[in-house]
C-alpha cells in the first residue's frame, strides 16, 4: 500500500486483524498482551503499537528489509492517526449508545478467544523469525493481509470505542511513538543513501582493481617468460661450470704434482749442496739426510760432527722463493718451546746449525739470516754462514 492512501476503518481493522496475527507468532508479544487483557480485560491500541514499534527494531537486522517494513509502517502511522480521529468522532456516538456494551463485551470474549491463538502462533514465529528472506517476504505478504483485514476492523473499532476512551492518554503516547518511527525511518533513507555511495565507489574501486589485475597478470606472464629465458641460460652456465670444475679438478691434481715434483726436487738440490758444502769444510754426516714432520715439514735434517769434534744437528728449511717472510717463519718455528720439545722426542737434540735453502733468495735476506745466526744457501753454495744455536 503506498504512503499517503486513505485508510477505511474496515481496513484498520483487517491491520489490527494482522497484528493479533504476529502476536500470536511471538511468545514476547503474546506475554505482553496477555497482561494487557488480564488488567484491562480489553486489547490496548498501545500494546498494539508497542508490538509494531518491536517488529520495526526486529527488522532493521536485515538491511534488504528495512524498505519493506519502514514502508509498512509509515503507512500504519498514518492509519492510525485517521483511526484516532474516527475513534474520537465514535466516542461521541458511544456516549449515546449505551446499549452497545454487551456487543463490546461479546466482542471482548472473541478478542480473548483470538488472544489465546495468538498465544499459540507467537510460538511459530519465533522460528520465522529466523529465517532471512523468506521472513521479509512473509511480512510482505502479512502486510497485504493487514489492508485486507481493515475492512473488518470498523466493526471491531465500534465494540471498543469504551476502552478506546480509557486509552486517550495512551494514544497521546503513541503518536510521540509514531513520530519516533517516522524520524527512524528518516535516518534509514540518509543510511541507505550513504551506503548507495559507498557500494558505488566500492564498484569503481573494484573496477580499477580489476584493471590493475589485468596489467599485472601481463607484467607477471612477461615476467614468467624471462625467468624460463635465466632458467635456460642459467642451466647452460651451470652445465659449463660443471665442465669447468672437471677441468680445475685435474688442473689441480696436475698442479699438485708438478708441487709436489718441484718441492722434491728442491729438497734435492738443498741436500746435494749441502753434501757438497760438508766435504769442502770436511764436516762428516753421521747419518743419511731425512725429512722430519713437524708442525710442519723439517725438509732436510741430518745429524753431523765438526772438525771440532761438535755433533751438532744441521736443519735446512727449503723454499722455492726465499723472502723474508719465509725466513721469519722458520726462525719463529724453530724458536718455539713446543717444536724444539717435538724436535728432541725425535732425536734431535741441541746445539743446532740451522740453514735457509732458497732457489731464488730475495734482498735483505743474508743480513736479517746473518742477525739471527741462520745460514743461507743457495745452488750455488752457502751465502751466509750459521751459528750454532745451543
Amino acid at each position: 500500500m503506498q504512503a499517503g492512501r486513505v485508510l477505511t476503518i474496515s481496513q484498520g481493522e483487517a491491520m489490527v486483524e494482522e497484528l493479533l496475527r504476529l502476536v500470536e507468532e511471538r511468545a514476547e508479544w503474546r506475554l505482553r498482551f496477555r497482561r494487557a487483557l488480564l488488567g484491562e480485560v480489553a486489547v490496548s491500541f498501545q500494546e498494539v503499537l508497542e508490538t509494531l514499534q518491536q517488529v520495526a527494531r526486529m527488522q532493521q537486522q536485515g538491511e534488504e528489509r528495512t524498505s519493506r517494513l519502514e514502508a509498512a509502517l509509515s503507512v500504519l502511522a498514518e492509519a492510525q492517526q485517521r483511526t484516532a480521529e474516527a475513534v474520537l468522532a465514535l466516542a461521541e456516538a458511544q456516549r449515546r449508545s449505551e446499549e452497545r456494551t454487551s456487543r463490546m463485551e461479546a466482542a471482548i470474549a472473541e478478542l480473548a478467544e483470538a488472544q489465546r491463538r495468538t498465544e499459540e502462533r507467537l510460538e511459530a514465529l519465533a522460528e520465522a523469525q529466523r529465517r532471512t528472506e523468506e521472513r521479509v517476504e512473509a511480512l510482505a505478504e502479512a502486510q497485504r493481509h493487514i489492508e485486507e483485514r481493515l475492512a473488518r476492523l470498523e466493526a471491531t473499532v465500534q465494540e471498543l470505542v469504551e476502552v478506546q476512551r480509557r486509552h486517550e492518554e495512551r494514544l497521546a503516547r503513541l503518536e510521540a511513538t509514531v513520530q519516533e518511527l517516522v524520524e527512524v525511518q528518516r535516518r534509514h533513507e540518509e543510511r541507505l543513501a550513504r551506503l548507495e555511495a559507498i557500494v558505488e565507489a566500492l564498484v569503481e574501486a573494484q573496477r580499477r582493481t580489476e584493471e590493475r589485475l589485468t596489467r599485472l597478470e601481463d607484467a607477471v606472464q612477461e615476467l614468467v617468460k624471462v625467468v624460463q629465458k635465466h632458467e635456460e641460460r642459467l642451466e647452460t652456465i651451470e652445465q659449463i661450470l660443471a665442465k669447468a670444475l672437471i677441468r680445475m679438478d685435474r688442473l689441480e691434481s696436475q698442479v699438485g704434482q708438478l708441487a709436489n715434483r718441484l718441492g722434491l726436487d728442491l729438497e734435492v738440490d738443498a741436500e746435494e749442496v749441502l753434501r757438497s758444502l760438508l766435504e769442502d769444510r770436511r764436516i762428516r754426516m753421521l747419518q743419511e739426510p731425512f725429512a722430519l714432520e713437524v708442525d710442519g715439514e723439517m725438509d732436510v735434517v741430518v745429524p753431523v760432527e765438526l772438525p771440532t769434534g761438535e755433533r751438532p744437528w744441521i736443519i735446512v728449511e727449503v723454499k722455492g722463493r726465499l723472502r723474508r717472510k719465509e725466513l721469519g717463519e722458520f726462525l719463529q718455528r724453530l724458536q718455539r718451546p713446543s717444536i724444539q720439545e717435538e724436535l728432541q722426542r725425535a732425536g734431535v737434540q741441541k746445539p743446532y746449525l740451522p740453514y735457509a735453502f732458497g732457489l731464488r733468495v730475495y734482498a735483505d735476506v743474508d743480513r736479517m739470516a746473518e742477525e739471527a745466526g741462520v745460514g743461507v744457501l743457495s745452488f750455488r753454495g752457502e751465502r751466509v754462514a750459521p751459528r750454532l744455536w745451543e
